[in-house]
């Protein structure tokens, strides 16, 4: 009898604790979703309030004046032109990911690879120091190190568009040999074994392999570089030069790259200081509208060569 009664004692407790289980799953999940949503939402918003205060401007201004004009005056002359910012953003946008891009896939390789003890150790604090850098430091390195380099270098003034590039590539190192080491981290063993058996060299099968199977992660590292480099701001403002100026593009300033300029990002921190309520801050909003839709785009168009990949691949 004593045992049947500590059998339904038992049986009374474990249904208890399912309950109770059942009961904190459920407020757990609340929990989450309402994180899910106030965070969906708040995106929103942001999104939607940047979008709204940027696309009054076109109210007195016409899109061709905006995406077209080459001249910014917005307190002078009320010109609002961003198309020297779009092309300096990306033409150090993508210098800096030609640079970057294939170093970070080399340490990456070698990082996850070839380097073994004390060397791994070393490539991934490296990383992780670059990756927690402040900004504003690279800028002061840019400054007191890059510029006048710079400058020593063509007898140009040293804030340019070079400098903006130098200081880029060191910045998004982090992003992309971190995302690609732990991709290529993550390639099955039974792919590298099955190379090797077939005679193939280590060399032979890093290349032939294993990059190629973690190509799609390599490529969202480089999306994720990217996006950094196009929306760094304080770094980019210490050693561009912060120019309202179309780049020079002749070989003589070595087709841009020694010229002063002037981003998107830098043009809304450069201006955000003084501007006054209507056009100009409106045209500060439209170019952060810009910066946006820029970074949506690329990582839309990146999403799209990931499933092509996967798809070619299958």
């Amino acid at each position: 009898m004593q045992a049947i009664l500590d059998k339904l004692s038992k049986a009374t407790i474990n249904t208890k604790n399912k309950g109770q289980g059942k009961a904190f799953g459920r407020i757990f999940e609340i929990i989450f979703r309402i994180s899910l949503i106030t965070t969906i939402t708040s995106l929103g918003l942001i999104v939607l309030y940047i979008l709204f205060s940027g696309f009054k401007l076109f109210g007195s201004v016409s899109f061709s004046n905006f995406f077209l004009g080459l001249n910014w005056e917005p307190v002078s002359q009320k010109q609002f032109g961003i198309l020297p910012m779009i092309i300096t953003s990306f033409y150090i946008t993508i210098a800096s990911l030609l640079v970057s891009a294939p170093i970070g896939i080399a340490c990456a390789v070698y990082a996850a690879e070839l380097a073994s003890g004390t060397y791994k150790i070393s490539v991934q604090a490296a990383v992780q120091i670059l990756a927690g850098t402040p900004s504003v430091v690279f800028g002061l390195i840019g400054l007191a190190v890059i510029a006048p380099w710079v400058q020593g270098l063509a007898q140009v003034p040293g804030l340019s568009i070079l400098a903006a590039v130098i200081i880029l590539s060191i910045m998004i190192l982090p992003t992309i040999v971190s995302i690609s080491q732990d991709v290529i981290q993550s390639v099955p063993k039974e792919m590298k074994e099955a190379s090797l058996s077939l005679g193939a060299t280590h060399f032979q099968t890093i290349m032939k392999v294993i990059v190629p199977i973690a190509r799609p992660g390599i490529t969202t590292a480089i999306v994720l570089a990217l996006s950094r480099a196009f929306g760094e701001a304080m770094a980019v403002k210490m050693v561009i030069g912060n120019i309202q100026t179309m780049p020079n593009f002749s070989s003589e300033y070595w087709f841009g790259l020694l010229s002063p300029a002037r981003t998107l990002t830098t043009n809304i921190i450069g201006d955000i200081e003084y501007a006054r309520e209507g056009s100009h801050l409106q045209a500060l909003f439209a170019t952060g509208a810009v910066l946006f839709i820029v970074i949506m785009l690329v990582n839309y168009i990146a999403y799209l060569f990931k499933k092509f990949s996967v798809g070619v691949k299958a």
